[in-house]
């Protein structure tokens, strides 16, 4: 959006910050329904990169037939990938708790090496705090998996979810004020 459609537009605003805390709320509330939809909505997204994947690969007559070969491959692997999530939500729903929890690790590892670089100022300490946060978030996912497979994501996507649509409904307040 550009700066003159945001000023034209703090209700719109308002109604997404609003819609955002309200699926949020009800994510936090059903975390088990969040965390399948999410891992259906990821099993959708590779069926349909698979399916463009494979009617590209398909149809490419002038490339070379190993690039084909490959391509096709890749396809069927990612078309495959979206089908078994499709119908192994348990399993799939696992898989991405396992990558999320992973995701957490390393990203606090990550985090608390880098605020290393800033030795004397105060970004060392918010930066070592969000690593260990990160990290106490990773710990968490895997300590209690695979019981946590059925939460974890409805749970932390909710909680996203309601500090994006507050921050949208903060915007809409700065925006009607101006």
């Amino acid at each position: 959006m550009t700066d003159a459609s945001l000023q034209k537009s703090p209700g719109w605003i308002l109604f997404q910050g609003i819609l955002l805390v309200v699926l949020g709320s009800l994510a936090i509330v059903f975390p088990l329904v969040a965390t399948i939809a999410i891992e259906q909505v990821f099993a959708a997204l590779l069926l349909i990169a698979g399916g463009y994947s494979l009617a590209t690969a398909l149809g490419r007559k002038n490339q070379r037939i190993a690039h084909r070969v490959i391509t096709t491959l890749w396809a069927l692997l990612t078309l495959v990938t979206g089908l078994l999530l499709v119908f192994a939500v348990v399993a799939g729903a696992k898989m991405l708790t396992i990558l999320l929890g992973s995701y957490f690790a390393a990203q606090g590892i990550v985090t608390i090496l880098a605020a290393l670089k800033f030795r004397g100022s105060s970004a060392l300490w918010i930066m070592s705090f969000s690593g260990v946060v990160s990290l106490v978030l990773a710990y968490m996912i895997f300590s209690g998996f695979p019981g946590t497979a059925g939460w974890a994501l409805g749970l932390l996507l909710g909680i996203n979810l309601i500090f994006t649509g507050a921050s949208f409904i903060w915007t809409s307040s700065v925006l009607r004020a101006a």
